[in-house]
């Protein structure tokens, strides 16, 4: 028996090979069918589903079933037009189905294609951090961040620049704390772009308020 579509019942496939079989003409018209038994045998199927079977084809007018004298082949014309209208129902089938399918395959590539996007904003990210080059400002003998602490200079809002150490004699202060109060020649190792790094240049050349 042909492989059919799932979209198509049990009883529906049972009769579309029978259409094909008289069509191909295996059997001819006048001919009996073996009974409801012998055929659910034959497909393994139900008694129930060949009634169900032989009735689409009898509503169709391809077989009659005549009580006493059992199935019997009416038309084989009317088969071919049975054939031809699942064949067109097929179609559609096959169709939606591609169409499914490509569906899943785009739903695949767009899933892909943002995994990749977002590795690349990441790695454009880290990228743009790496530029963010580490520089060393001294404050002079006459800036006005001295004697000021960290927090009340307030350089991180200001400037958009972070201090990630200072550098006080010699000594390597990280991550300074808030209420550091700097002093003359510190060193501030500061890391942010080229236009934060700037502003603390200016910051710290503005001159001490008398």
């Amino acid at each position: 028996m042909q492989r059919l579509d799932s979209g198509h019942s049990r009883y529906e496939q049972i009769a579309i090979d029978i259409a094909q079989k008289i069509l191909r003409g295996d059997f001819h018209v006048g001919q009996k069918l073996s009974g409801r038994s012998l055929l659910a045998g034959t497909y393994n199927v139900s008694p129930e589903t060949i009634r169900r079977s032989i009735a689409l084809l009898q509503n169709i007018g391809v077989v009659e079933a005549v009580t006493g004298s059992g199935i019997i082949i009416k038309s084989s014309k009317l088969a071919g037009e049975y054939i031809a209208e699942y064949n067109e129902r097929q179609e559609v089938i096959d169709l939606r189905n591609k169409i499914n399918e490509l569906l899943e395959k785009r739903r695949q590539t767009d899933s892909e294609l943002e995994k990749q996007l977002s590795k690349l904003l990441e790695y454009a990210f880290q990228k743009s951090s790496l530029l963010q080059q580490v520089e060393e400002v001294t404050l002079p003998e006459n800036s006005g961040l001295l004697g000021r602490t960290i927090g009340s200079a307030n350089i991180r809002n200001l400037t958009g620049a972070t201090i990630i150490a200072i550098n006080r004699r010699g000594e390597e202060i990280f991550s300074p704390p808030v209420d550091l109060v700097l002093e003359e020649n510190d060193t501030l190792i500061i890391v942010g772009t080229a236009a934060a790094k700037g502003r603390v240049k200016a910051l710290v050349l503005e001159k001490r308020r008398k």
